[in-house]
């Protein structure tokens, strides 16, 4: 488990082939134009939305520049820019097996995995976080669970945040070598 610290204000785009690199260049100053954020969750009162990019582009797979970005997902004024600490879930089941996970929720974090995010809470001990956001997936909630163990803040799991649902993959062993992401 790898534990880093993003700033999402700049565009990975370092390894772009030409046409793709102005492509997704294009993309990140069409986003960047209209500083706009979307995202829901489930829950008893309803979806959470603040505000959707022009033309309901999605802001995945890459990173966008939220600046002037003045909503959060908890419907808070940022008073400051923030830093986003991304963690993956430690070790699975399916992990460990090689198989691919998406979206199921048949894989649960391992002993290993465990560890793997106590280890982690050590290393982010003396960082101050306002917010922990999860996805409600086992593996992921029960790292976030273990990160989180002692803070006052609750967890806030947010279905906009699962992995991908792959369908009929999901379960196969992956014998190309992955890990089963």
């Amino acid at each position: 488990m790898v534990c880093e610290a993003l700033s999402l204000t700049i565009p990975f785009f370092t390894n772009l082939a030409s046409k793709d690199a102005k492509l997704a260049t294009n993309r990140y100053n069409l986003c960047r134009s209209t500083p706009r954020i979307r995202c829901s969750s489930s829950s008893a009162e309803g979806p959470v939305t603040a505000d959707i990019l022009e033309n309901d582009y999605a802001l995945t797979g890459t990173a966008y520049d939220f600046e002037r970005g003045t909503i959060s997902i908890t419907r808070e004024s940022l008073s400051s820019p923030k830093k986003v600490i991304l963690v993956r879930h430690g070790l699975s089941t399916w992990n460990e097996e090689g198989r691919v996970q998406g979206s199921s929720n048949l894989s649960v974090l391992t002993e290993a995995g465990v560890k793997q995010a106590e280890r982690c809470r050590h290393a982010l001990a003396k960082m101050h976080f306002d917010k922990c956001f999860s996805s409600p997936i086992s593996r992921a909630k029960t790292t976030a669970e273990v990160l989180w163990q002692g803070r006052e803040e609750p967890l806030v799991f947010l279905d906009s945040l699962k992995e991908a649902h792959l369908f009929f993959l999901e379960g196969m062993k992956n014998e190309f070598g992955g890990s089963g992401c």
